[in-house]
């Protein structure tokens, strides 16, 4: 073996397993495994587990509080409203900082693979162009899968469809429908067509309509 990592718990409730790997794969689970290994590590009883996976964050606006300042009220609004304050000031370096300090957070609590949503409403597209380096650079220990975020929104903002186009073409993986809390309207004609053009232009749909908690709002009757 490779490596052998002894007395571990498993998830699944096994206790006391030794885990032997050969050529990056796991090759043994047993009890007093008796193979011997190139390096050997004791896991004391604590759980080993596959990577954990965040399947939403924000990496590009990730440990920036209190910039440009606090939000006072504590609301969503006001979080959006800041981060449209600090978007034209922030540079392409300054975001690439923050998400690479969070990737080593993330991995050292036991993430291995994240998707984050970019925002695509920047005429420089400044997130785009740093969250795609910072794919390339923590590709060799952490999966991340970016997607086309219109935060602005893809109906209100009269720049969201060409700079999701844009954004696409850019390598992203995936997009997200409509920001429903800054949508003029979430007609569910606009829903469909949207989700047809996706289809034809083969990119997977990510849907982000968990803004609203208004009982009256469209998408709580569809």
């Amino acid at each position: 073996m490779d490596l052998i990592i002894r007395n571990a718990n498993l998830p699944d409730g096994r206790i006391g397993i030794d885990i032997g790997i050969k050529d990056g794969k796991i090759a043994a689970l047993e009890v007093a495994l008796t193979a011997k290994a190139q390096e050997e590590i004791d896991a004391s009883g604590y759980l080993v587990s596959p990577p954990f996976v965040d399947p939403h964050f924000h990496m590009d606006s990730t440990l920036s509080l209190g910039q440009p300042r606090m939000n006072i009220s504590g609301t969503l609004l006001e979080g959006i409203a800041l981060w449209g304050e600090l978007k034209p000031k922030q540079s392409v370096d300054d975001i690439i900082k923050r998400a690479m300090h969070y990737c080593d957070l993330a991995v050292a609590m036991g993430i291995g693979a994240i998707r984050s949503h970019v925002d695509v409403c920047d005429d420089e597209l400044k997130s785009v162009t740093a969250m795609l380096e910072v794919r390339r650079l923590v590709a060799p220990y952490l999966d991340l899968q970016l997607v086309a975020f219109p935060q602005d929104g893809y109906l209100r903002d009269h720049r969201g469809g060409k700079l999701m186009e844009t954004a696409l073409d850019r390598e992203l993986m995936l997009l997200v429908v409509f920001h429903i809390l800054n949508e003029q309207c979430m007609m569910v004609q606009n829903l469909w067509k949207f989700c047809a053009d996706c289809s034809r232009a083969r990119f997977a749909v990510d849907m982000h309509c968990d803004e609203s908690d208004d009982p009256h709002s469209v998408i709580s009757k569809h």
